[in-house]
């Protein structure tokens, strides 16, 4: 379970053009400091629509420091850490891009994303920051506040990272052992949990008469964990691409020689993740 990291929220002014950051870095699970700072973005513009989500105006930041001059007291949050940001495609590339806007080397760090990682794990109508708040009881008094959400994503990120570990452990002693908490989340739902154990149940024929080649490296399970899943679910599993696959199932560093194959002989591409939504009925 992580329970270093940083939690980081951006606001923007427009596009990626960032206005405010909020970072609340994690120890053992507790909160341990934080960080709050207005940017001047160095931009006249400010979209309407983003000054009504975050009140934030261009007076407001003129006189701030931007990106460049903030960086010094931002690194020691980001360097060698643990990022973690609630639609983290978004607060990465706010990032990346103000870095190659100010010629800045890019930090060495890693990145998770509690959207993608709720939708795995909890079957909800919204996956929106405040929603997940108010399910899993997380305090937020000023939403759009960038150092706000940040905490509130960091609380989040510790709720999911429990809800994973229950998870694992019915994986491991079976899938009726006891767990209050899921039981508290299903509760909640009205519904039994739709999360990724569905997937590991194997009582499912969806992937019936399907073959599957398995290539690269995977961010929820290990290769022979994901070859289980697809034969538990009806699904073929082969050793190279050929004209009967019929999709090539990808993670990170897949081989060239299969992605090759798989466009030549027209097999779809698809993901862990994916692969997961089709099981779990997202």
């Amino acid at each position: 379970m992580i329970e270093d990291f940083v939690a980081f929220d951006f606001e923007t002014a427009s596009g990626k053009n960032p206005c405010s950051l909020g970072m609340v870095e994690y120890k053992n699970g507790k909160k341990s400091r934080e960080f709050y700072e207005l940017i001047n973005p160095e931009v006249a513009y400010f979209n309407p629509f983003a000054i009504q989500i975050h009140g934030i105006t261009y007076e407001d930041v003129q006189h701030e420091r931007n990106f460049s001059e903030l960086w010094d007291a931002m690194l020691p949050f980001i360097e060698g850490k643990t990022l973690v940001a609630h639609n983290a495609k978004f607060d990465n590339a706010v990032l990346l891009y103000s870095l190659q806007r100010y010629g800045i080397d890019v930090p060495r760090y890693a990145s998770f994303c509690t959207l993608q990682r709720a939708r795995r794990l909890v079957a909800l109508p919204s996956y929106k920051l405040s929603s997940l708040a108010n399910f899993f009881e997380v305090p937020q008094l000023r939403h759009h506040n960038a150092l706000e959400d940040a905490f509130v994503c960091g609380e989040l990120f510790l709720k999911l990272n429990r809800v994973e570990e229950e998870l694992k452990l019915q994986e491991e002693h079976g899938m009726d052992f006891p767990s209050d908490y899921l039981d508290w989340i299903a509760e909640k739902q009205g519904q039994n949990v739709q999360i990724r154990r569905k997937a590991l149940a194997g009582c499912s024929q969806l992937l019936s008469g399907l073959r599957f080649v398995i290539s690269g490296n995977f961010q929820h399970f290990s290769r022979i964990e994901m070859q289980k899943i697809i034969v538990q679910n009806g699904g073929r599993i082969t050793g190279s691409v050929s004209g009967l696959t019929n999709y090539l199932v990808c993670g990170s560093q897949a081989g060239n020689s299969k992605l090759s194959k798989a466009k030549l002989n027209g097999t779809k591409l698809i993901s862990e993740n994916q692969l997961l939504e089709i099981l779990i009925d997202f």
